[in-house]
């Protein structure tokens, strides 16, 4: 990891304000489907991205999803933590088998690695692509 030419912490870090997702409305628990699921987490992870860009965490020209994690576990921005225990806050609430969690994690990764090939052009959930992700 390239963690010599952070300059400072990540959203991702322990300690550090999430609250940038309370701009970002939450699906109703009891009615989400996966498809507002993907949405949500790529708004989420859109803008926890946006954060450590602007904060030095990230350089600004990230190619792709991919290359964040020369800098930190990239796939802790497709999970939220604090809404643990919510369908809401990962796929792994779901009580699916491993494949179909991996293939909507990847619908997320997808579009965030399109918005960033983009020059982070509009919001990445713009590029969300669902029947590309699931052939």
């Amino acid at each position: 990891m390239k963690k010599e030419l952070q300059t400072s912490k990540s959203v991702l870090d322990e300690g550090i304000d999430r609250t940038l997702r309370l701009n970002i409305p939450i699906p109703n628990p009891d009615t989400v489907t996966p498809e507002d699921v993907i949405r949500y987490r790529v708004l989420v992870a859109h803008a926890w991205i946006e954060r450590d860009i602007k904060f030095n965490f990230l350089p600004d020209d990230i190619p792709d999803f991919a290359t964040i994690g020369d800098y930190c576990d990239h796939n802790m921005y497709l999970l939220d933590e604090a809404l643990h225990g919510s369908k809401v806050g990962s796929f792994y609430e779901w009580d699916w088998d491993v494949q179909k969690i991996c293939d909507h994690f990847n619908a997320v990764a997808d579009a965030l690695s399109m918005w960033l090939a983009s020059g982070r052009k509009g919001s990445a959930a713009d590029y969300i692509d669902i029947e590309a992700s699931f052939s």
